[in-house]
């Protein structure tokens, strides 16, 4: 079974958020949108932010 992976250099990335969400502060990159990324942080929950609400580790 072949594996698809999206086509974007950030993909997987983990990521600290710059203003904690429901007291979660890192995530991983698991989509891009127009407006920035989707991130989902542990719990599994997934928020869009923009590359000024994050940093790259």
């Amino acid at each position: 079974m072949e594996e698809n992976y999206p086509d974007f250099p950030e993909y997987g990335r983990q990521v600290e958020l710059k203003e904690k969400w429901r007291g979660y502060d890192r995530a991983t990159v698991i989509d891009q949108t127009p407006r920035g990324f989707m991130v989902q942080v542990s719990s599994g929950a997934e928020i869009e932010v923009t590359e000024d609400e994050i940093e790259f580790d």
